[in-house]
């Protein structure tokens, strides 16, 4: 089958490879649509923080595809499903897969795409408990970012918002625009969006922004008191993965308020910040790591209910060839790419 592989950093080959063989326990998907995110370009760059990597690897963590082959002890999947699968290849017995945190799953780091091989080839095996099934009608090409959906969502799910609260969400990449769009669903007094891009401002209001707040032309801190009656906010999402999105987050944060931080700044990025903030203010702060199984049945009820708006997110659609495209693009994407897209890898049928 053909396969793009990352040999090394800096090296990129579509090559022919075998078709994977599976097991009992296991499912054979023919992969059709594959997102590409920041998280593919720190693979390819060799940026990837030592132990979340293994190469050669063929990438690919955000995809969808259809089943071709189950294995004989599978049970409720069958061959022309349309389905995703979740990235993490926990053990499902260590202390934290047993507490619902398979994303942190202690026998040691295994991820679809970073070190087991990913979506950008014709095929992937996956073990049918990561399999969620969708339904016949599903756009594959949406489904493929219900990856990225999950991550966001575990956010959601560890900070609980309450109904009636006002939400600001720094960063508007994906993450930030799939959180305005789960925000929403705790109906919110206000939803905020913070960012220094006049065009994904404008954009992020089509996802339900009630407020934006543009940090190139106005003082962030001020503004969130004057749309909160002088309080702040009570849930924070930061995606956009700089220590100063997440400064910022921190400040905008009323007291007692919580912050989800799931932008990832890179090895040896440091915090700068006064240590009292954390305890004067009593703030709650929530780490996120790719998402656990609960994270992932919930995005893909969501996408089921017909309640969440991904096909805004497609900027392009690409051939595997054009790999290196995607990523030149993605290191443009600041100054040149439309706001919050994702580029997509749709393989021919």
């Amino acid at each position: 089958m053909k396969a793009l592989v990352i040999t090394e950093p800096g090296s990129i080959e579509v090559r022919e490879v075998e078709v994977p063989t599976i097991g009992p326990d296991d499912v054979l998907v023919q992969s059709y649509a594959v997102g590409i995110s920041e998280g593919d370009v720190e693979l390819y760059q060799g940026r990837r923080p030592e132990g979340y990597y293994r190469y050669p690897v063929i990438p690919g963590h955000e995809w969808s595809g259809v089943v071709v082959e189950v294995g004989e002890r599978v049970r409720g999947i069958a061959a022309g499903n349309k389905v995703v699968a979740e990235g993490m290849l926990y053990c499902g017995v260590c202390p934290s897969c047993r507490e619902g945190a398979s994303n942190l799953c202690e026998a040691g780091y295994d991820e679809i795409g970073f070190t087991h091989p990913g979506g950008m080839a014709e095929y992937v095996a996956v073990p049918a408990r990561l399999i969620h099934v969708l339904p016949d009608d599903a756009v594959l090409e949406e489904a493929a970012l219900l990856e990225p959906t999950a991550s966001v969502a575990h956010g959601f799910l560890k900070a609980h918002p309450r109904p009636g609260g006002v939400i600001a969400v720094v960063g508007m990449g994906t993450s930030g625009l799939l959180a305005l769009q789960l925000a929403r669903l705790y109906s919110p007094s206000a939803l905020v969006v913070v960012g220094l891009r006049a065009d994904r401002l404008e954009f992020a209001r089509q996802f339900g922004a009630t407020h934006t707040i543009n940090l190139g032309r106005e003082d962030a801190e001020e503004r969130m008191r004057a749309i909160s009656a002088g309080r702040g906010a009570d849930l924070v999402f930061e995606g956009d993965g700089h220590t100063q999105a997440l400064i910022e987050a921190l400040h905008l944060a009323r007291r007692g308020g919580s912050i989800i931080v799931q932008g990832l700044a890179g090895a040896g990025a440091l915090l700068g910040v006064e240590s009292d903030l954390f305890a004067l203010n009593q703030l709650s702060v929530h780490g996120i790591f790719g998402a656990n199984s609960v994270a992932w049945t919930y995005s893909v009820q969501l996408f089921r209910s017909g309640l969440l708006n991904l096909a805004p997110l497609i900027a392009q659609r690409l051939s595997l060839d054009e790999y290196q495209d995607a990523l030149d693009i993605l290191e443009q994407r600041q100054a040149q790419a439309p706001p919050g897209t994702r580029v997509l890898f749709v393989h021919a049928q």
